[in-house]
């Protein structure tokens, strides 16, 4: 009787450990378990690898906004999309640094193939990320400037006061870490020196 318990016993372990490692795998291959992003002070400036940002993104109500008028300071070019799980983990603590930030910060989000600015707008809503500026970029524009290789999403580019790719951080940044705002200061002064 003692060794019939026993046996079961160890099925059932089995089974929940089983069971366990299971759901940790599918949580992973869904996207859910979450990873924290690259810090923003490892982006190392190299030398320019693209030609001036020329193209323009598409906004709420036909608002449309050149990032060529930015040239004459550096900024980074945050690239996501709606369907893209990362993207979404990384989205709240971009717009919480933004809002630290102030209306000057120099990160441009920008959603690509994603939809219309009121369908990005409306899937903001939806999964409760306020403060975040609707962009929407055409992928070929896109793909045009930066490269036409295949890019991980989200990624961020870093954009020299001339309007060129001096950086390129494919993944996630960790937008929450303690001093990110700082050390976005310091790489931005670091670039203009």
């Amino acid at each position: 009787m003692r060794a019939r318990l026993s046996g079961r016993r160890s099925i059932l372990l089995g089974t929940v450990g089983l069971a366990a490692a299971a759901g940790y795998g599918a949580a992973r291959l869904a996207g859910t378990v979450v990873r924290p992003g690259m810090p923003i002070s490892d982006l190392t400036p190299g030398k320019a690898v693209s030609g001036p940002i020329g193209f323009g993104l598409a906004g709420l109500g036909s608002a449309r906004f050149v990032p060529a008028s930015r040239r004459g300071a550096p900024f980074l070019l945050h690239v996501w999309a709606t369907w893209c799980s990362p993207c979404l983990h990384e989205l709240p603590g971009l717009a919480a640094f933004m809002k630290v930030w102030g209306p000057d910060c120099p990160v441009v989000p920008v959603a690509v193939s994603s939809g219309s600015p009121e369908e990005i707008h409306a899937f903001l809503e939806r999964n409760d990320v306020t403060g975040l500026p609707v962009w929407a970029v055409v992928e070929d524009d896109l793909k045009a400037w930066c490269g036409d290789r295949a890019r991980a999403i989200p990624v961020t580019f870093l954009i020299d006061d001339a309007g060129c790719i001096r950086a390129t951080a494919e993944g996630a940044l960790d937008w929450a870490a303690p001093g990110a705002p700082a050390a976005l200061r310091r790489l931005f002064a670091a670039m203009s020196a």
